[in-house]
């Protein structure tokens, strides 16, 4: 499935209770929004992302057995972005995406500390409770991230 993908106004995500960490229900339309709100929601425990720029351009490729599996490599991914560059995406296009393969653009913004509130310190998108399934509205889908 190759699919380019905004975020739309019936895509979002929200926080779930758990005891430890911190989970979300992601939903959207389309698979590749629950990536998109995945994402929004990692940079949303990270720092405020109004307050990114879409200043420099990073191509991004991942690859896993599975799409679950993907979600969490992808996520992990990003957080190797911001732990290696402390790049942090103000915009997400996903240019290509199926079960085991994603590819997106990314437009954002080298973390400056001067310009943009430092909130939660993430270690890792986990596969505790992972899920990503269809619905009768679009998709659906849940991750953890370890704190």
């Amino acid at each position: 499935m190759t699919g380019t993908s905004k975020r739309h106004q019936s895509a979002g995500f929200r926080s779930l209770a758990h005891t430890a960490d911190v989970g979300f229900k992601l939903w959207g339309e389309t698979v590749a929004d629950i990536f998109i709100q995945g994402a929004q929601s990692l940079y949303s425990l990270m720092t405020d992302r109004r307050r990114l720029r879409a200043r420099q351009v990073q191509e991004v490729a991942v690859e896993a057995p599975d799409q679950e599996a993907l979600l969490v490599e992808w996520l992990n991914y990003l957080l190797y972005l911001y732990d290696t560059q402390g790049f942090l995406a103000r915009q997400i296009e996903i240019e290509e995406i199926s079960p085991t393969r994603l590819h997106a653009r990314l437009q954002g913004d080298t973390f400056d500390p001067r310009r943009h509130e430092v909130k939660t310190g993430v270690k890792a998108a986990t596969y505790h409770q992972l899920a990503i399934r269809p619905t009768p509205e679009g998709w659906e889908g849940h991750v953890i991230f370890d704190l």
